[in-house]
């Protein structure tokens, strides 16, 4: 039966997103900001029209990437084509088919998977083993079978029958294990246990394998763009506060050519960890150290080792400082179902004030602050813009290099100038190639020293 593309479910939480503009609403404004809040909600539950690959300018050049990229395209037999954007240096976009007339066929066998698992293969991922929840029994290798995300958690580890729980179709594959060889007591199965052949965003399947792991990755535009408004240059010390996966400070190294210092930061050992091997793979020359960066500031004196032994750090220690906060993550498309509580929504506002404060007295005067989240919520980003303006004298908001967001939302005490200034990604981007994910960049210079 054919299956038309459509949003997945619109029942995300929009109570608790509203609640949210508390505190940062005008009188007048909240009609403005549910409307905004209604359109968002809306725009993820559906899936970027567009796929985005950033370039490793430290080890390959961007001819021959994109000359991959085409050949792949073309072997699969996908009817896209990979392009070098204009105005945006080292990224290859892909649109994505239109799916506006798409209708795809559903299988008697199928495959279930989780939420993350089902938001990446629509993102143009095959299943890997760990996602898999359900396979009906009997199936074989090499079958054709129907996805299905299940979308309320309920499906089991190694269910074998047609799940009838709340699931959605997202598309059609080819089985490369076997349900024996994917469940049951000591195993770790890896490796690709489906091949995604079509799915109802049109996104085209690129395997990992299909470029040197070290050319470049999938990278959402929004994430390239935070670092180029950041603009790193040659010779100058640069620090990355929340630094793991990588993929931002890979960035900023492959911009310098590795000429400067870059300090990367990360709390979680295992991140850290992750980080380094990032950067070892890419070539990116960075310093990575495990610490808590809301206590990387020290005002003592005896701090003689140099930056590149690592934290704490004296003030105004750094030219450019890159903060992507920890945030609620509302702006990952396709959302499928979102159940975090207003509790946990809160608990995030608090930490991103103790850490933009630390990064305030770590940058040296003239130098750059970028502030970004991958989420939605007015408290997250100009609620946060707001309370910085009016809590350091020293801090000017500044025009990005590179605007291609909207204006933020009307409703908090920025004024129109301010918010013309930081950028929200969302349903109103004019450019397809923008969109992409939920994503918020303010950019900010320090005039001035901290008067204490």
């Amino acid at each position: 039966m054919p299956y038309p593309a459509s949003p997945f479910n619109e029942d995300f939480n929009l109570d608790i997103l509203t609640e949210l503009k508390d505190g940062h609403q005008n009188v007048g404004s909240s009609v403005i900001q549910l409307e905004n809040l209604q359109k968002t909600v809306k725009w993820l539950c559906t899936f970027p029209k567009v796929t985005t690959y950033r370039i490793n300018g430290l080890k390959i050049d961007n001819g021959s990437v994109l000359s991959s990229i085409q050949n792949q395209l073309e072997l699969s037999k996908c009817e896209l084509n990979a392009e070098l954007h204009s105005s945006i240096p080292d990224m290859i976009f892909i649109r994505h088919l239109d799916t506006t007339q798409l209708s795809l066929n559903k299988f008697r066998q199928e495959v279930v998977v989780d939420n993350d698992c089902g938001a990446a293969v629509l993102r143009g991922s095959h299943i890997y083993a760990p996602g898999v929840l359900g396979m009906v029994a009997g199936t074989q290798l090499n079958d054709a079978v129907s996805i299905y995300v299940d979308i309320e958690k309920n499906c089991k580890k190694g269910f074998q029958k047609i799940y009838e729980g709340k699931k959605v179709f997202i598309g059609n594959g080819l089985v490369k294990i076997v349900r024996k060889n994917l469940f049951g007591e000591n195993l770790t199965p890896s490796g690709i246990a489906v091949h995604v052949t079509e799915t109802i965003s049109g996104c085209p399947s690129i395997p990992k394998d299909c470029l040197p792991p070290d050319w470049g990755l999938l990278q959402n535009t929004p994430s390239i763009i935070c670092v180029l408004n950041l603009g790193p240059r040659q010779g100058e010390v640069v620090l990355d506060m929340c630094a793991a996966p990588g993929n931002k400070t890979t960035h900023i190294a492959s911009i310098m050519k590795n000429q400067g210092k870059i300090i990367a930061i990360d709390k979680t050992p295992k991140k850290v960890e992750q980080l380094e091997k990032n950067c070892i793979k890419f070539g990116a020359k960075v310093k990575c150290f495990q610490a808590d960066s809301t206590k990387i500031l020290t005002y003592e004196n005896d701090v003689s080792a140099g930056i590149e032994s690592g934290p704490p750090f004296s003030p105004e220690s750094f030219d450019k400082i890159l903060l992507d906060v920890p945030c609620s993550a509302l702006g990952k498309r396709p959302q499928f179902l979102n159940s975090v509580s207003e509790k946990v929504l809160r608990s995030y506002v608090p930490l991103q004030k103790k850490l933009f404060r630390t990064a305030v007295h770590l940058l040296k005067v003239e130098g750059t602050l970028v502030y970004s989240t991958c989420t939605i919520t007015l408290s997250e980003n100009e609620g946060m813009v707001a309370w910085a303006l009016s809590t350091f004298n020293c801090l000017k908001l500044i025009s990005p290099t590179h605007h291609l967001g909207r204006p933020g939302w009307e409703g908090i005490t920025l004024s129109e100038d301010e918010r013309q200034k930081v950028q929200r990604f969302g349903p109103e981007a004019e450019n397809p190639v923008m969109d992409s994910v939920g994503f918020f960049i303010a950019c900010f210079r320090k005039t001035c020293k901290i008067k204490n």
